[in-house]
């Protein structure tokens, strides 16, 4: 099985969002929770990039600093830049005129992303009214395109329904629907099929990249499920503890991975061939208390080829053109794990 290859056509020059050396840390009452760790990366318009790894690795995080979201008790560091101008720091009254315009979000549970008292139509409508000041009859009218565009059936029709009255993919679909109503540069899309069935889930990532190609979009996905990744981004971003493990082409690193909890990743994965009475392969341990971030690599205790070396400080970033990983232990070239597709 392999990773699918990077999009036709070339993305303009220029990163759409240019994200460097970004933290966030969540303030608690006793403690500091480090969620995000010196994290940089980039994403070109029309081009997707997968933010991948565990639960509570930081990528939902991650996604909320970029939209401005996080909570109150939050502090980051670093740079923002969306299309050259810098979001870190902008005050609320500022990011609210981003948020919707400029940065369009699909949350990861569509029921309780949508207000259940308030028809479709208006919901999807409504980011058009605030940030374009669209009349109520125009808004209606490209919550309508919106919904055909995004492969809604009869979407004159879920207009006036709410949201109880529509399906799990219908549903996913009118969320996806509000993200992009105002064309956004960024869309970010947080876990956006993890309670759908395998058939809708399948026929949102394509519609994810229907709707790239064709609104020229930079997109990031943030999901657990390396198969998703290997279907429909152009890069991916391996996080672990809120930091970056390894990133580069989505086919250079799933052909051979450098770092360690990458190619675990991808040996958890569930494949065709594999016998219904063999074991499935579990990364050992547990990811690290966040709250106490060790000083070394933070995969060391869980990493069977981790040293001393590995413990006293975190791997500086070593490369092979695009590619770069964090690990003072790459996997050999015979190790690295075989090749995978997403599954369908």
């Amino acid at each position: 099985m392999s990773a699918r290859a990077p999009a036709a056509g070339a993305a303009p020059a220029g990163p759409v969002l240019e994200v460097t050396g970004l933290d966030v840390d969540i303030r608690l009452r006793r403690s500091v929770v480090h969620a995000v760790q010196g994290v940089s990366l980039q994403v070109a318009a029309g081009e997707t990039v997968g933010i991948v790894g565990e639960s509570g690795c930081g990528k939902s995080t991650l996604g909320l600093a970029l939209a401005g979201l996080l909570p109150e008790n939050a502090v980051t560091r670093g740079s923002i830049r969306l299309g050259g101008r810098e979001l870190a720091g902008l005050a609320e009254r500022e990011l609210r005129g981003v948020r919707g315009a400029e940065v369009g979000i699909v949350f990861q549970d569509p029921m309780t992303s949508l207000n259940p008292t308030q028809r479709i139509g208006d919901q999807v409508g409504e980011t058009l009214r605030l940030q374009r000041g669209a009349s109520k009859a125009a808004a209606r009218e490209a919550a309508a395109e919106m919904l055909d565009l995004v492969g809604l059936p009869r979407p004159r029709e879920q207009l006036d329904r709410f949201p109880h009255e529509l399906s799990g993919g219908m549903r996913q679909r009118a969320v996806i629907a509000a993200a992009l109503i105002c064309q956004p540069r960024l869309l970010v899309a947080d876990e956006p099929t993890t309670a759908l069935d395998v058939t809708t889930q399948a026929q949102i990532l394509e519609l994810f990249d229907r709707l790239r190609q064709t609104l020229g979009m930079a997109t990031l996905l943030i999901t657990h499920d390396m198969g998703v990744v290997a279907g429909h981004t152009d890069r991916v971003f391996v996080m672990y503890a809120g930091r970056e493990a390894e990133t580069g082409g989505t086919a250079e690193v799933f052909d051979a991975p450098q770092h360690r909890y990458t190619a675990a990743l991808l040996e958890s994965i569930l494949r065709m061939e594999t016998q219904r009475k063999s074991a499935l392969y579990t990364i050992p341990g547990r990811p690290p208390d966040l709250t106490a971030a060790p000083a070394g690599c933070p995969f060391a205790p869980r990493c069977t080829a981790a040293t001393s070396e590995c413990r006293g400080e975190f791997p500086p970033a070593a490369a092979d053109g695009a590619h770069s990983w964090h690990c003072y232990h790459p996997v050999p070239a015979a190790d690295s794990s075989p090749e995978v597709t997403e599954a369908r």
